[in-house]
């Protein structure tokens, strides 16, 4: 798969154990094994992909105000990368 300037799981290896997942506006908190996400969408697999998938739920997904929208974000990624 092509990177396309995406973080992809690999990059996390000897970083993180676990990727924490949050969002202030609609409260999802969640915290992911990094390795089982590599067995699961493998070392190339894109982040941006998967956090679509997994907010694909969201209430504030599709909110028609741009300023009310889904903010998932991984609060651990600035300090590791």
């Amino acid at each position: 798969m092509r990177r396309d300037g995406s973080l992809v799981f690999g990059d996390l290896l000897g970083k993180l154990t676990t990727l924490a997942v949050v969002c202030d506006k609609c409260g999802r908190r969640g915290r992911y094994s990094v390795s089982r996400l590599i067995a699961q969408h493998g070392a190339d697999g894109k982040m941006t992909d998967w956090r679509a998938a997994i907010t694909a739920d969201c209430p504030k997904r599709r909110s028609l105000d741009m300023s009310d929208q889904c903010g998932a974000r991984s609060p651990d990624l600035p300090k590791v990368l």
